[in-house]
């Protein structure tokens, strides 16, 4: 098998990234935008040693599960792998990715619960970082194709446009940009020549306000007061900031945010908590799934009668503060010195400052002084994509809190993390979240007990 081949496959199965699988002679081929079941003639794009990737020329036969795509730009965008697949099923493929991860690496076949969806399917994404680039001699935004750093335009300067998944407002914000850059001829990054302005645009929603943050190759953004006012006009509610980020680099964000116009922080409320947010803070991108996810573990904390939970990688406290009402203390671990600062205004903002005690450490150092002397305690992991580090998940195993709750974004890191706790905990419950509709991502809550 060499790329250029032109092959008839059937589709057996689909993969973690939500692609179809074939086997051709031993071969694994992922074909993207296929679903199982399906028969289709594909044409390879590249062959590794064990496998390869193809592309569709021509679908011979579809399966009852295929939908019709929102967006015309689905099959060409990278950011939607699965919005060609009926609702219901896309939820299926990801419980059973959950399943198939930790039944494979931790040797166990315990139940995953049904994925719970997500209560709206489009515009539910708070946030865009939006590269910004020159195509055909337009203006656009767009992501990048997969495997590529290609924009696919999904906002022409002009012509409007936008992203399905996007909520309300953001559009319009991403459309005011993109005339400002070409009324005041501004020039966009071009990253072999690393010249240009214009590198992103991100953009986050935080209840009817908006923090907009231009990132850009250089010190300042050209007649930012002209942008600010058209916005104004609009009737956007904003705060408007620059990012520098002069590096030859993947690195959305520069170092450092420079406020031009509005407030400081964008203000905000999840769930009761009164919260404040920069355009570097972390926050889950459906606001919706994130309090059904939130909700649940201040149940299994109150169902489980904690005394003592422990917030590690607590952010800027927004758990933090939720899941006070259900325990006496709260002690939230967090490493950036600028989020525990932040955390320590918000407890106070919400009448936690005595309840919630927010320490500057490593995880791994602090957890086992912390969990050797309390009696009745819980730690909850919300950790990157990358999971756990070791020396948390042996901190864990030494100190025994009674209850470990985790919060994984990636299913693959998940197994692995579990796999390692084994030895002393099992499983309570594993439920998939529907985070990200019509793409290949899910969150996944698990709760783990100590062994008897």
């Amino acid at each position: 098998m060499k790329a250029r081949d032109k092959i008839t496959v059937e589709i057996t199965s689909v993969g973690m990234n939500g692609e179809g699988v074939a086997k051709v002679d031993g071969m694994v081929v992922f074909v993207p935008y296929t679903l199982q079941g399906e028969r289709a003639i594909v044409e390879i794009t590249q062959v590794k040693k064990a496998y390869a990737f193809g592309k569709v020329i021509k679908l011979l036969r579809a399966s009852e599960d295929r939908a019709r795509p929102l967006c015309k730009l689905c099959f060409k965008c990278g950011g939607c792998e699965m919005q060609h697949i009926k609702y219901d099923t896309q939820l299926a493929i990801k419980r059973n990715t959950v399943k198939n991860c930790i039944d494979r690496e931790c040797g166990i076949d315990f139940p995953v619960d049904s994925t719970v969806p997500s209560p709206d399917i489009y515009g539910y994404r708070n946030k865009i970082q939006l590269p910004i680039s020159k195509v055909d001699g337009k203006i656009v935004g767009g992501y990048f194709a997969s495997n590529t750093h290609k924009a696919v335009a999904n906002s022409v300067q002009g012509e409007g446009g936008g992203c399905a998944l996007n909520a309300e407002g953001i559009q319009l914000i991403v459309d005011c940009f993109l005339d400002h850059i070409q009324r005041f001829g501004i020039e966009v990054y071009d990253e072999t020549s690393h010249s240009g302005l214009i590198r992103h645009l991100v953009v986050r929603k935080v209840g009817d306000k908006f923090s907009v943050c231009a990132v850009i190759n250089g010190d300042g953004l050209p007649e930012y007061k002209a942008f600010a006012r058209k916005l104004e006009e609009a009737g956007v509610n904003f705060s408007l900031y620059i990012s520098s980020n002069k590096k030859r680099t993947n690195v959305i964000m520069g170092d450092t945010v420079r406020l031009l116009v509005g407030n400081e922080r964008v203000e905000g409320d999840a769930m009761g908590v009164k919260y404040s947010v920069s355009p570097q803070s972390f926050m889950q991108v459906n606001d919706k799934v994130r309090d059904l996810i939130y909700s649940r573990v201040g149940e299994i904390i109150k169902e489980s009668g904690i005394s003592n939970v422990i917030d590690a990688y607590s952010g800027i406290g927004i758990m933090s503060n939720i899941f006070a009402a259900y325990c006496d203390r709260v002690y939230a671990i967090e490493i950036v010195e600028q989020a525990v600062e932040d955390a320590r205004r918000l407890a106070k903002l919400n009448g936690n400052g005595d309840k919630i005690v927010n320490i500057c450490g490593d995880c791994a150092q602090r957890l086992p002084e912390l969990i050797a002397r309390m009696d009745g305690s819980a730690v909850v992991l919300d950790p990157p994509r990358k999971g756990c580090d070791t020396r948390v998940l042996e901190s864990l195993l030494k100190a025994k809190p009674d209850r470990i709750i985790y919060i994984s974004c990636n299913p693959a890191t998940l197994a692995r993390d579990m796999k390692y706790l084994l030895s002393e905990y099992e499983p309570v419950s594993i439920t998939p979240y529907d985070m990200f509709p019509h793409t290949k991502h899910i969150e996944t809550l698990v709760c783990l007990k100590r062994k008897q």
